[in-house]
């Protein structure tokens, strides 16, 4: 099945995963798009009910479906939910759950050696699901 452009709303009921990929970082847009086509396959009509990161986890949550399709729609979601601890939330390369600077205590994100550097040190951040940079930083796209 072709992916859909996730900017072309018309073709998809508001509250689906395309309609809320700003609440996550782009690294994790990708594997949220695939499994959008995996939930369409099921219910074209679904209901996304929360979509956030926890815990360096992606978190979705999918209400508005039958009991059988919500069943089968679970399987594909714990699995994506389970590979988002493997992808870097802001660039999307190979990536562990982590805190910043490796400390015993504070906010756990899933994020490879590069920008786990870069988010310890305070010079990038996730904002409406874009990867943005400190102003004193020297430029390298994350966002593409």
């Amino acid at each position: 099945m072709a992916m859909k452009d996730p900017q072309d709303r018309h073709h998809f009921p508001a509250r689906q995963l395309p309609d809320q990929l700003n609440a996550v970082g782009p690294g994790w847009h990708p594997l949220l798009l695939q499994l959008h086509e995996q939930l369409l396959g099921l219910d074209p009509g679904y209901q996304l009910d929360d979509l956030k990161e926890k815990l360096g986890i992606a978190r979705i949550r999918i209400a508005g479906t039958t009991a059988l399709a919500h069943t089968a729609m679970q399987t594909f979601v714990a699995a994506a939910e389970k590979h988002s601890a493997t992808v870097c939330e802001f660039c999307g390369a190979p990536a562990r759950r982590r805190r910043r600077g490796d400390t015993t205590e504070g906010w756990i994100k899933a994020v490879c050696d590069n920008c786990h550097h870069e988010w310890s040190h305070h010079t990038i951040m996730i904002i409406n699901g874009f990867v943005r940079r400190g102003p004193n930083t020297a430029h390298r796209n994350l966002e593409s």
